[in-house]
């Protein structure tokens, strides 16, 4: 029975978070599969995740998505996270992750770029400063001033986030709220980490659902794959 309120909660939580029912149908057969003895044990090339099944009830709930439709001016600033990347070459010694390979051969890729103009279309319209992870960094280019860019290493969100809040203590800016430019199945495991550092995030009307088919992390090559990437990594901050 804990197992069908699992799925039942799952399937509310992604659903409200706009994930297709292709992705929503994925996760339950990947839970129900890897269900046994009352525990959720994922063993695959990128995730293991041993869980008891009632250690995550009552967990996953429904998100708003109610999207800003005034000026965000709440906010203190931008925090723009990346969402996957492409590689201009495969390296033979290196691994993709590997901080050599990463500052050689990373390229932004078709999410990131689109996140990169919400980004600035922030800083132009709303003088918001930016925070960006150094892939959206890099989409960016040269089309406005950036704050502060992350370093050129392979890193998660949490991770990410840290280094934009310590950056800013050492300007002496305090971030009380900010504007979350995250890709739209990424936005709520983003909030709730700055949610844990007492920040505040706002969304932006313009979210970005889709996904690059030159896509190089595997996790995120589909919503398929995300899902079950989410699902862990949201299960593991319980």
């Amino acid at each position: 029975m804990s197992l069908d309120q699992l799925l039942h909660e799952a399937a509310v939580h992604y659903r409200s978070r706009g994930f297709p029912e292709s992705a929503l149908v994925h996760l339950r057969w990947i839970l129900v599969a890897n269900a046994k003895d009352g525990e959720i044990r994922i063993d695959t090339a990128y995730t293991r995740y041993h869980r008891k099944i009632e250690d995550l009830l009552d967990r996953f709930h429904p998100c708003s998505e109610s999207p800003i439709e005034t000026e965000p001016s709440p906010a203190d600033a931008v925090f723009g996270f990346a969402f996957g990347y492409q590689m201009k070459a495969w390296s033979k010694e290196h691994p993709p992750t590997d901080k050599i390979a990463v500052e050689a051969d990373r390229a932004p890729g078709a999410n990131n770029l689109i996140l990169a103009d919400h980004a600035m279309r922030l800083r132009r319209d709303h003088n918001l400063e930016l925070y960006l992870q150094f892939e959206i960094a890099d989409a960016g280019g040269k089309r406005a001033d950036i704050e502060y860019a992350s370093a050129p290493m392979d890193q998660g969100t949490f991770a990410v986030a840290s280094e934009f809040i310590s950056h800013a203590k050492r300007v002496g800016k305090q971030i009380r709220s900010v504007v979350l430019v995250a890709h739209r199945h990424h936005f709520e495991r983003c909030r709730l980490i700055l949610e844990r550092k007492n920040i505040t995030s706002l969304p932006t009307a313009d979210r970005y659902s889709g996904y690059d088919p030159l896509e190089c992390q595997p996790r995120v090559m589909s919503p398929e794959e995300y899902i079950l990437s989410d699902f862990v990594s949201m299960a593991a901050m319980f």
